[in-house]
């Protein structure tokens, strides 16, 4: 005989069966913060770009559009695909943590890490996309044409410190960072405990 809060999970239930039955098992804790990462992905801005009284916000989901073209920050996001296929990842992020609740093992538990590990890599990608040369030297090069594009990108890079100084973390950064961060210290610490 089953009690209520048991999870028999039988290879005879549908998929989305199993999906909503752990998304109902989930402790209070971890509900609240995926509700978290949904706002702070999907409706507030994660980066603000403001030049005086204007500013352009960009949301999490539109990240592999700015990561793709760093100056869609500034002239906004216009890739429906590109949108469709990031937001299709975070939602596979955002269910990550129901994992131990459907597959009994331990290694599920890591599940919990996905939102941070999706986030760190997209802010290390995005970094790395825009702190590098702009401009690349053709191996053909002569030395005024390698020069011309030395100086091309010595423009950039200061000009870049300058941008830098207009883009800001928004609200939706900060609260997907906290969440993210707390959903994976929990995880890790259900992973230790079933040693």
């Amino acid at each position: 005989m089953q009690t209520p809060g048991s999870m028999d999970l039988t290879p005879s239930q549908p998929m989305f069966g199993r999906v909503c039955r752990a998304a109902w098992t989930l402790d209070t804790p971890s509900k609240i913060a995926i509700a978290a990462l949904i706002v702070g992905w999907f409706f507030i801005s994660t980066l603000v770009v403001s030049f005086g009284s204007l500013q352009h916000g960009v949301r999490f989901f539109d990240m592999s559009a700015v990561i793709a073209d760093p100056t869609r920050l500034f002239f906004g996001i216009d890739s429906l695909m590109q949108r469709v296929l990031f937001g299709l990842i975070c939602i596979g992020c955002l269910a990550a943590p129901l994992l131990p609740q459907i597959v009994h093992r331990r290694s599920a538990w890591l599940g919990y890490l996905a939102p941070l590990v999706l986030m760190v890599l997209c802010g290390a990608i995005l970094f790395s996309k825009t702190s590098g040369e702009f401009f690349s030297t053709p191996s053909n090069a002569g030395t005024v044409t390698g020069s011309f594009i030395r100086f091309a990108n010595d423009l950039v890079n200061r000009g870049g410190g300058l941008v830098a100084k207009h883009i800001s973390v928004g609200a939706g950064g900060y609260l997907a960072l906290i969440a993210s961060a707390f959903l994976a210290v929990h995880g890790l610490r259900r992973f230790r405990q079933r040693e």
